[in-house]
C-alpha cells in the first residue's frame, strides 16, 4: 500500500509541475514564434516553390524529399537550441536550486522539463504536418512503424545532446550562443536548407558523420521509399550511444550542484 501512495504520490508531483513548466514554456513567446517560424520559412521560400516538382531520376516530388527534414528541423530547434537555454536560464535564476528545495527530486525535474518541451515539439510538428498535408498530401509511409520509429529515435538523440548542452557550466549567454551555432552547423551541414552536392569532396566527406545528416537521410529514404543510406544502422546507433554518453556526463554535471 505504501509503494503505491509513493508512486501515486509522485506521479501526481510530476503532473503538477510539468503543467507549470509547460505554461511558463507557452509564455515564452520567442521560444514558441522561433520554434514555429523557422521550419515555415523554408517551407514557404523553398518547399512552396518546387513542391510539385519530381526529383531528377526518381518518382519523387520534392515536397516529398523535403517533408521529414522540416519535422526533424521542429525538433532539432526545440531540443537543441529551445532545451539547453531553457535549462541555464533556470540555472542563471537559481530557480533549479529553489525547485530542489521542494519535494522534487533532481530527475522529477527533469522528466517535466524534458517533458514539456516535447509537448511543445509534437505541437509544433503537427501544426507543420497539417499544413503540409492539407496543401499537397501525405505519402502513405507516414503512418510506417519504421517512419515513425525513427522520429522518435531522433527526438531521444535530441534530448541527450540538448540535455548536455544544457548542463554545461556556462552561463546562459555562452549556452545561448553555443547552442545556435550548434542547431546551424548541424542543420546547413544536413542538407536540409540547401543541397551540398557542390560542396568539396572533402566537406562531404566529413558531414557524412554530421548527426542530423544521417537521421535525416534515414527519415528521408523510409518516407520516400527510397533504397536506406549505405551504413545508416550502425551510424544511427552510434549517434545514440554518443548521446547516451552525453547525457550521462549531463546528469552527473547536473548532480554535482544539487
Amino acid at each position: 500500500m505504501k509503494h503505491h501512495a509513493k508512486g501515486g504520490s509522485r506521479s501526481k508531483i510530476i503532473w503538477v509541475w510539468y503543467r507549470q513548466e509547460l505554461l511558463l514554456l507557452l509564455r515564452e513567446p520567442v521560444a514558441v514564434f522561433f520554434s514555429l517560424a523557422f521550419p515555415l520559412i523554408i517551407y514557404i521560400f523553398i518547399g512552396i516553390p518546387y513542391a510539385e516538382q519530381i526529383i531528377p531520376d526518381t518518382k519523387v516530388k520534392f515536397i516529398d524529399m523535403m517533408f521529414p527534414t522540416l519535422v526533424g528541423t521542429v525538433a532539432a530547434n526545440l531540443l537543441l537550441m529551445g532545451l539547453p537555454i531553457y535549462l541555464a536560464e533556470l540555472r542563471s535564476r537559481q530557480v533549479d536550486k529553489r525547485y530542489r528545495a521542494l519535494p522534487l527530486s533532481g530527475a522529477n525535474f527533469g522528466i517535466t522539463v524534458i517533458s514539456a518541451m516535447l509537448t511543445l515539439t509534437i505541437a509544433a510538428s503537427s501544426l507543420i504536418v497539417g499544413i503540409v498535408g492539407f496543401q499537397h498530401g501525405l505519402r502513405p509511409e507516414v503512418t510506417s512503424p519504421l517512419f515513425i520509429l525513427l522520429n522518435i529515435g531522433l527526438v531521444v538523440f535530441l534530448c541527450g545532446v540538448g540535455f548536455f548542452l544544457g548542463t554545461l557550466p556556462l552561463g546562459a549567454r555562452t549556452i545561448n550562443a553555443l547552442t545556435a551555432a550548434v542547431f546551424f552547423v548541424l542543420f546547413f551541414g544536413s542538407g536540409a536548407a540547401a543541397p551540398i552536392d557542390t560542396l568539396p569532396a572533402i566537406i562531404k566527406k566529413i558531414l557524412e558523420w554530421n548527426p542530423l545528416k544521417i537521421w535525416f537521410d534515414a527519415l528521408v529514404a523510409v518516407y520516400t521509399d527510397s533504397p536506406f543510406p549505405t551504413g545508416g544502422t550502425w551510424k544511427i546507433a552510434l549517434t545514440l550511444i554518443f548521446a547516451a554518453f552525453l547525457a550521462a556526463i549531463g546528469l552527473a554535471s547536473w548532480r554535482k550542484t544539487e
